[in-house]
C-alpha cells in the first residue's frame, strides 16, 4: 500500500495518474475525507500526529509533499515520526534543489531541515529535489503579463534548469514502485538552463506575441505580491528564493543540468517548449 500525502498538488495529481495506471494499491490522505474515485481515502493533517498514525497504519511506502508553510519542517517531522512508528519501508519526500538547513532562503532552509530530519530518522528514504517548476511559466506567467507584453520578476539574469512536474512524478513513481532507491537523493532538472528572459521569449512564441522579461527590485516585487493578496511570510519567502537564484547566477547550482530523469525513467526530461505546447492554449492565451 502506498500512501500519498500532497495529492492536490500538480506533482501529486500526476503521480496519482501514473500510479493508478500501473494498478498500484493506493491510499490518499486529505484534510477532509471527501471522495476521490477509485481510491482509499483517509482524513489526516500534517499538524495532527495522531491522524498521521491512522493514515499510515498498514502502509508500506509513503510519498510526502506539502504546500509551503511557515511551520513546514514541523509538519514534515510529524510525518517522518509517524512513518517510523508505522514501520514504513520507504518514504519518498519531495524537496527542492539545493536544499540546505543553513540557507538564508527559508524555503530552501525548510527543505534542508526536513531532509536532514528524514536522513537522521532511521526511516528508509528517497529524497527528490526538483528545480523551479515549469508550470510557474505555463500556468502562472500568462495572466501576469501586462498589456504591453511585459512580465516582471526579481530574478535578475539568473539561469535555472526549470523542471516539468510530469518528470518529477515519473521519478517518484520509479522510487515508490521499484527497488534500489533507498538512501538516494535525486536532483531533478530540465535539460536546459534558462533565464527568465529566455523563458519569456519561449512563452511569447507559444502565445504568438512578444513577451518581455523586465527585472525589478525586491521591494517592487514584494509590494506587488502583497497587493495581490499573498500572505506576508510567503511573499518574503519568495523574495528570498529569488535572491538565492540571483546568487546562483548564470552557472551556479540552479543552472546545473542533472541526468536524473533519463537515468531513472529512461526518457529524456521535457523541455520548456514541450511543456508550453502541452499546457498553454493559444486561443485564450491562458494555461490549462
Amino acid at each position: 500500500m502506498i500512501l500519498i500525502i500532497g495529492s492536490r498538488s500538480r506533482t501529486g495529481q500526476e503521480l496519482l495518474r501514473r500510479l493508478r495506471a500501473a494498478g498500484a494499491p493506493l491510499r490518499i490522505m486529505t484534510r477532509t475525507a471527501d471522495a476521490l474515485d477509485g481510491s482509499d481515502i483517509v482524513a489526516g493533517d500534517l499538524a495532527n500526529p495522531s491522524s498521521l498514525d491512522n493514515a499510515m497504519d498498514g502502509v508500506d511506502r509513503v510519498f510526502l509533499l506539502s504546500s509551503p508553510a511557515h511551520d513546514e519542517p514541523t509538519c514534515h517531522r510529524n510525518a517522518i515520526d509517524a512513518a517510523r512508528r508505522a514501520g514504513v519501508r520507504l518514504l519518498v519526500r519531495s524537496s527542492i534543489l539545493g536544499a540546505d538547513p543553513s540557507s538564508a532562503a527559508r524555503l530552501i532552509r525548510h527543505h534542508g531541515l526536513s531532509d536532514e530530519c528524514l536522513r537522521d530518522s532511521g526511516v528508509p528514504y528517497t529524497i527528490i529535489r526538483p528545480n523551479f517548476y515549469m508550470h510557474n511559466v505555463t500556468a502562472g506567467w500568462p495572466s501576469a503579463i501586462d498589456p504591453q507584453g511585459n512580465y516582471y520578476a526579481p530574478a535578475g539574469d539568473a539561469a535555472i534548469t526549470m523542471t516539468d512536474v510530469r518528470d518529477v512524478a515519473a521519478v517518484a513513481v520509479a522510487a515508490l514502485t521499484g527497488n534500489g532507491h533507498a538512501g538516494q537523493v535525486y536532483d531533478v532538472t530540465g535539460p536546459e538552463s534558462l533565464s527568465h528572459a529566455d523563458a519569456c521569449e519561449k512563452l511569447g512564441r507559444r502565445l504568438g506575441r512578444t513577451v518581455r522579461y523586465v527585472p525589478v527590485d525586491d521591494s517592487v516585487a514584494r509590494n506587488s505580491m502583497l497587493g495581490s493578496g499573498m500572505r506576508e511570510w510567503f511573499a518574503d519567502a519568495l523574495i528570498e528564493l529569488y535572491q538565492d537564484y540571483r546568487r546562483s547566477g548564470r552557472d551556479g547550482y540552479a543552472a546545473q543540468v542533472h541526468p536524473t530523469v533519463a537515468m531513472i525513467t529512461g526518457a529524456e526530461p521535457r523541455t520548456l517548449d514541450e511543456a508550453l505546447e502541452a499546457d498553454v492554449q493559444l486561443a485564450s492565451g491562458t494555461a490549462s
